[in-house]
């Protein structure tokens, strides 16, 4: 939590992607996610990197439980230590089919360096942790996750399944070939900010608003009505900038697809590099500006990212009806 006690400001800065101002593990300057993978030429199955053994979940159990039904683990951590930990843990994950990412707590949105680890190793996470970690996953099926101790002993048969039949675990771990899914980019490309610069985006456009409230703002013409027809006047930035961008909508094309296509030709004409461009592995960046998400300034992101659609047009024109002026935030992947 972070408090401005001269001006009232309550603001929460956590791994919660509900914060307003989220800080999680994950950033492309941290982890080289997109590292070759090596070959996987040790005789265990996985590899457990575990030393508090006290944890407020059952990962301890389920590491037992998954020894029982015949997974050979080898474990680096304090706990159920069977091989040296003095170690890089990174490089050791590398010889493994499959890394334990076995967090503390059960928690929505935490996702630590164990996740992303096993993401740089090539090697595919089996999640104990936040129960929405597939939000987290660079591709479709490219993660096991135990949401419980029920859950043990179908994940015992997959990682089995998977480790004997090379094109199932090839496509499991394909997005180190083909890239991760524009999801995946979106949710990481948010740290190519820093959370202290979020932080000062999140203020300054809190400052904005109660500058915005006084009366000359107010007057402000937002549309204008002539014989064919009324025009929006609508702003738009970059998730991640302060500045915005004027674009233009007509009553006729107040259409989801007419503010894509006017957001996407405005930073075009501006030759825009996005937020995120030096971050990203060269791999991913691309030559084309391509839009993700147009949301409502103000969402937090996991509303932007997850929960949030202007489902038919009419919304979208509902909501520039009722909020002149109508600000969005723009994420391009």
């Amino acid at each position: 939590m972070w408090h401005d006690g001269g001006r009232g400001y309550n603001i929460l800065m956590t791994t919660s992607l509900s914060s307003d101002v989220p800080v999680g593990y994950f950033s492309w300057a941290e982890y080289d996610i997109m590292a070759p993978i090596q070959p996987k030429n040790e005789t265990a199955l996985a590899a457990a990197f575990i030393s508090n053994c006290g944890a407020h979940n059952f990962r301890l159990q389920a590491l037992e439980m998954l020894e029982k039904l015949g997974i050979k683990i080898d474990s680096y951590g304090v706990c159920h230590q069977n091989r040296d930990g003095k170690v890089d843990k990174v490089e050791a994950l590398k010889r493994y089919k499959f890394s334990f990412a076995f967090e503390n707590s059960n928690e929505e949105d935490y996702v630590t360096e164990k996740f992303f680890q096993s993401l740089v190793a090539g090697a595919i996470p089996v999640v104990v942790g936040a129960p929405n970690i597939q939000d987290f996953a660079p591709s479709p099926g490219s993660v096991l996750h135990i949401k419980e101790l029920d859950d043990i002993e179908s994940v015992a048969k997959t990682m089995k399944f998977l480790a004997t039949n090379p094109d199932a675990y090839n496509k499991s771990v394909s997005w180190k070939y083909d890239g991760p899914s524009d999801a995946f980019k979106a949710l990481v490309d948010m740290a190519a900010v820093h959370s202290s610069c979020r932080l000062c985006l999140f203020l300054a456009t809190k400052i904005r608003e109660k500058e915005e409230m006084a009366s000359q703002f107010r007057k402000r013409p937002c549309k204008c009505t002539t014989g064919s027809g009324t025009v929006y006047h609508l702003y738009v930035r970059e998730r991640g900038r302060f500045h915005m961008e004027s674009i233009f909508l007509r009553s006729g094309r107040l259409t989801l697809k007419a503010l894509e296509s006017a957001v996407l030709a405005k930073f075009e004409s501006l030759n825009h590099t996005p937020v995120w461009k030096n971050e990203r592995p060269e791999s991913l960046r691309g030559d084309n500006l391509k839009i993700y998400r147009i949301y409502p300034l103000g969402l937090t992101q996991r509303q932007a990212l997850y929960s949030f659609r202007f489902d038919t047009d009419a919304d979208l024109g509902k909501h520039v009806e009722s909020n002149p002026c109508a600000k969005f935030e723009v994420i391009f992947v």
